[in-house]
């Protein structure tokens, strides 16, 4: 009976072992076929590539200028007897700043006004006798040696109207340059004199900006200079303003290089809104280089480089393929692919690292070469 019961218990310990085992199968079949239906495909994010044009940014720095400046001289010597406008006031074209004291020269103009009437006066009456010196030379009733003379007075008095008429014009100009004016608009931002002071001729006694527009003349090496052209953008950076950023156009591009640095001189102008510019503020600018053909160019993130060699993650029908590229120039984050990919082709951007030679692969997004900075 013990030897039944022994036999039986033994029996049943293979039976439940076989069992266990079964289930303990059956499990890792399940683990390993769940397996297998996550890694079907890995997910990833891919760029369709296509030729365009590319920009480089190229730092360069400098000081900003106004475009228009102007230094005011006094071109006579006197006391001033009227200021006007006074250190950062606006002015415009041809308005009075100041006054120099006019008595004399106003005087002067007065007297040259009179003489011009006075020889204008005299002329008439040579040209009223020389018309009736003819007539009578004519007739017979005058000499020649008479009417000779009346010619000679007549180009007499010609020759003194037209000298009161010069002294006129300088006297006139005189009295006018008592009165400093300014030939543009803008603003003051020099003033040498005040009320009561002298002023003496040759001396600055003001200097106009105009700020609406300011410029930027900058060095560009020969390197690039072929990629610089007139109205070709840049971005401009003042550290002053808390490093607001300006618009800024490339107006003129120097036809000879420096003889020190041999760089190129470019003239960058920014347009200066509400005026929050100052002259003389340094500034940072990048300017936008433009291939002349379009390219193909990738970010240099989908780059994967395996002994010393670049390859990329090529897709077609869901599959990443790695691929061999040669690349040429880089221009900022981009690099320009020579040979290895073509126009339309979809590269793997993010996700490489989980990727074998050849992967299925679900994509999962689609980055936009518009959004590549």
């Amino acid at each position: 009976m013990i030897y039944k019961l022994l036999i039986l218990f033994t029996l049943s310990f293979f039976v439940m072992q076989g069992c266990g085992e079964e289930n303990s199968s059956s499990s890792d079949q399940q683990v390993e076929v769940q397996s297998e239906e996550n890694t079907t495909f890995i997910p990833v994010e891919a760029m369709e590539i296509s030729e365009r044009l590319i920009e480089q940014k190229f730092p360069l720095t400098g000081v900003l200028t106004p475009i228009n400046s102007v230094d005011l001289v006094a071109e006579v010597s006197g006391k001033i007897i009227s200021v006007k406008k006074e250190l950062g006031e606006y002015v415009s074209s041809n308005q009075t700043l100041a006054t120099i004291d006019d008595v004399i020269p106003e005087s002067q103009y007065k007297q040259a006004q009179a003489q011009v009437l006075s020889t204008e006066s005299n002329l008439s009456i040579a040209e009223a006798n020389l018309k009736s010196d003819k007539i009578l030379f004519e007739n017979g009733d005058i000499s020649e040696l008479e009417f000779n003379n009346s010619k000679l007075t007549f180009n007499n008095a010609e020759a003194q109207h037209l000298s009161s008429l010069a002294s006129l014009s300088a006297a006139k100009k005189s009295y006018e340059d008592t009165r400093i004016k300014s030939p543009i608009s803008g603003l003051i931002s020099r003033k040498n004199i005040d009320f009561g002071t002298m002023a003496s001729i040759g001396n600055v006694v003001y200097r106009i900006v105009d700020l609406s527009k300011l410029k930027l003349n900058v060095s560009v090496p020969q390197e690039i200079i072929n990629r610089v052209r007139i109205g070709g953008s840049a971005i401009i950076t003042i550290s002053a303003l808390n490093n607001e950023k300006f618009e800024g156009i490339v107006k003129r591009i120097s036809p000879q290089a420096d003889e020190i640095t041999g760089g190129f001189i470019i003239e960058i102008h920014v347009t200066n809104k509400n005026n929050v510019i100052k002259a003389g503020m340094t500034s940072k600018a990048e300017l936008l280089l433009s291939k002349q053909q379009k390219v193909l160019a990738i970010p240099e993130y989908a780059l994967v480089s395996k002994d010393d060699e670049n390859y990329v993650y090529k897709i077609s029908n869901d599959i990443a393929e790695l691929v061999k590229i040669d690349l040429g120039e880089s221009i900022g984050n981009k690099i320009i692919v020579s040979d290895g990919l073509k126009n339309g082709d979809k590269i793997v951007v993010v996700g490489m690292k989980n990727l074998g030679i050849k992967t299925k692969v679900k994509i999962e997004k689609f980055v936009d070469t518009k959004d590549e900075k």
